[in-house]
């Protein structure tokens, strides 16, 4: 019997060799898609509501984010996707195509598409309760490009309306461990594969802070050495790939936690710092932003200021002088000679690391680390 071999992606997702990936996973893994959150406004299924990972902060709520940054207007989602050089769009929510919000998404998908062409990738995620032909015709018309179910049992048969309509049809759902899940799955991939979907993307099961007591009252537990990661969940996903993937056409494909909270996050921040660092900024492997920033008595600051201009022959587009701050390279202020001025003027200096935004609201400092700790824990003393 021909065995199914899993092949690992650089973004730590699995599928089955000679399959391949849905298109929208293709770009998500190369941080290049804006998550256009429409709202935090859905109907509650029953299926999904219990674990659903949607923070207060959004949940039920008619606010609208473009990756972390809320928006107000359609300008302003333009304006994200323009600074991380985006190749696609996912919308998501809440439940985008509600009678609520499905004039609202399809707004978008239009407007989206005028402005950066047809090739730029849409993929939308819907729990299908209020799927119909109407509303399939209408997000083809608009341009979407995939579309991805996430239904329960008695709204399986909504997915075939979204067939034929020039848009890629697949589900993304939660691989939930435990026998009964497993089964349950088993029949949705055959039922899929059935009909002629393209594709089932199967996420690590995972806890946040929104849901980690349902889980917890329901048994499940974390993975040892994971900060999300539900026990089993990864395990049941390789077993359900590994025993249908020789009788089935669709492409599977498990999406691991790590995937989407570093490798996603990591080459969309990359995206982004290469569009907004200052002069006086190195982007880190992370995509965030390092500096060094020095602070202290005005007085003593002019005197540092002139020192580095026109003793040490900095040129000034290197640094920034504001308030009680001078903001510098990390790889000047850890030079000895510099380290020895800060010192004789009595001031502190930090090698700062941020997210790589430019307003305050979402510019958060990651980590402040005194110069010379710095220079020890990055080996950088030389010795």
């Amino acid at each position: 019997m021909k065995k199914v071999k899993l092949e690992k992606s650089k973004g730590e997702t699995y599928y089955i060799k000679g399959k391949g990936i849905p298109k929208g996973c293709k770009y998500c893994l190369k941080g290049s898609k804006v998550v256009l959150f429409l709202n935090g406004i859905c109907q509650k299924p029953d299926h999904c509501s219990w674990y659903c990972p949607i923070s207060e902060e959004r949940r039920g709520k008619d606010i609208t984010f473009a990756d972390e940054i809320q928006i107000k207007n359609k300008e302003e989602l333009l304006q994200e996707i323009d600074i991380i050089n985006a190749q696609g769009m996912s919308i998501t929510g809440g439940e985008p195509l509600s009678e609520l919000n499905l004039e609202k998404t399809i707004d978008y998908i239009n407007y989206v598409k005028a402005a950066k062409g047809k090739k730029f990738h849409i993929h939308l995620y819907t729990n299908g309760i209020d799927f119909n032909e109407n509303i399939a015709k209408r997000l083809s018309l608009a341009g979407l490009d995939e579309i991805r179910f996430h239904p329960a049992r008695k709204h399986w048969l909504n997915i075939k309306k979204a067939l034929n309509k020039k848009i890629s049809v697949g589900a993304e759902v939660p691989v939930i461990p435990g026998n009964k899940n497993k089964k349950y799955l088993e029949e949705f991939i055959r039922y899929l594969d059935n009909i002629g979907v393209d594709f089932i993307n199967l996420n690590e099961f995972e806890f946040c802070f929104p849901n980690s007591q349902s889980l917890k009252d329901r048994g499940f537990k974390l993975k040892k050495d994971s900060i999300a990661a539900v026990v089993n969940s990864q395990e049941t996903a390789f077993n359900l790939i590994r025993k249908l993937g020789t009788e089935v056409n669709i492409k599977m494909h498990f999406c691991s936690i790590r995937a989407k909270d570093y490798h996603q996050l990591k080459n969309r921040y990359i995206r982004r710092a290469n569009n907004v660092k200052l002069p006086y900024e190195v982007i880190t492997e992370e995509g965030l932003l390092l500096y060094a920033q020095i602070e202290g008595e005005e007085k003593e600051l002019d005197k540092f200021y002139e020192n580095l201009l026109f003793d040490l022959k900095i040129h000034d587009k290197l640094l920034s002088y504001e308030e009680k701050y001078i903001r510098m390279p990390f790889y000047i202020s850890i030079e000895d000679h510099v380290i020895s001025l800060i010192e004789r003027y009595e001031l502190k200096g930090y090698i700062i690391e941020t997210l790589p935004f430019r307003r305050l609201k979402y510019k958060q400092i990651t980590e402040k680390t005194p110069i010379k700790v710095f220079k020890n824990e990055n080996g950088l003393n030389g010795n």
